[in-house]
């Protein structure tokens, strides 16, 4: 596994938040994507945070947000529905490597990540802040097996 340690800067994001099994994080994607879309708002990456491990939360309990980069200099200038809000992902140490495939097998590469960074890393995973993906491309355009996904850890 490639993984290399970070310091991120802050990325200002438009969200809506969803409780639930991460799997189902899709539809809330599709909904925010239709208010960016109707409001002509200037995007720059796909990012999807997660803020519980499903190895110790229960599926139903799972917090996750999709999200949106936008400018540091972004703010709504309409009503955006409820649940849909500007906020900022905080910047520090950051393990992060990159997943060629699936969405489906992400779970078993976020286990590999985090077994990596802290047994072979020896590092510690802050639980004060949400680990998070990027997704390189685009899932409606490319091949699950070509689909690109940077992970994101915190670390302490």
């Amino acid at each position: 596994m490639n993984v290399q340690v970070t310091q991120e800067m802050p990325i200002k994001v438009i969200m809506e938040r969803h409780t639930g099994p991460y799997e189902d994080l899709g539809p809330v994607f599709d909904h925010l994507w239709s208010y960016i879309d109707m409001q002509q708002i200037e995007t720059l990456r796909t990012i999807g945070i997660y803020y519980d491990n499903p190895d110790f939360t229960p599926a139903a309990q799972l917090r996750s947000a999709a999200c949106f980069e936008v400018r540091g200099g972004f703010s709504p200038s309409h009503f955006a529905p409820a649940g849909i809000t500007v906020e900022e992902i905080p910047g520090g140490p950051y393990a992060k490597t990159q997943y060629v495939g699936p969405y489906e097998n992400l779970g078993p590469v976020w286990s590999e990540f985090t077994t990596y960074i802290e047994r072979t890393l020896g590092r510690q995973i802050s639980d004060d802040k949400a680990a998070f993906e990027v997704y390189v491309n685009d899932a409606s355009e490319t091949l699950p097996a070509k689909l690109i996904t940077d992970l994101y850890m915190p670390l302490v």
